[in-house]
């Protein structure tokens, strides 16, 4: 039997481990085969449903190229938890998002982490402040490096 908080812990880390080195190889190990990943709240690319270890790490490796990689810095935030729930983690977060010559954005969200023998085998996330997002996009979109 795992335990959620250690086995979330050890996702974590390898996300922020494979962001970092653009090689989303340590997450490919820390997740199902059949992966159900599903972020709420913007349109694809930073948002939908993905079934699959490829299709959900490729899906995660888009939306970092469309908005995430935009910037300079990239600050994550536990803001509540990681709190057990059955079968997994819940917590509440917030990423602040920083470039040279424009105000910081602040995204929130929570998610719902559940495992499986140690892995990942569904992330539910909403994002929370999507209208801002979406307006902050409008307004400094030429001054973000561009989405690749």
């Amino acid at each position: 039997m795992s335990d959620s908080i250690q086995d979330f812990g050890r996702f974590a880390l390898a996300f922020e481990q494979s962001f970092a080195g653009d090689d989303w190889t340590a997450v490919a190990g820390q997740v199902t085969d059949d992966l159900v990943w599903i972020v709420r709240g913007p349109h694809e690319p930073l948002a939908g449903t993905f079934v699959g270890r490829d299709a959900a790490i490729a899906a995660v490796d888009e939306s970092c190229a469309a908005f995430d990689r935009r910037f300079d810095k990239r600050e994550p935030k536990i803001l509540a938890g990681p709190t057990p729930i059955p079968g997994g983690v819940h917590l509440a977060w917030e990423v602040t998002y920083s470039r040279e010559g424009v105000d910081p954005f602040v995204l929130r969200g929570e998610e719902w982490d559940f495992f499986r023998d140690g892995k990942l085998d569904l992330h539910r996330e909403s994002i929370h402040n999507t209208a801002e997002l979406y307006e902050y996009l409008a307004k400094h979109d030429r001054a973000l490096r561009p989405a690749r």
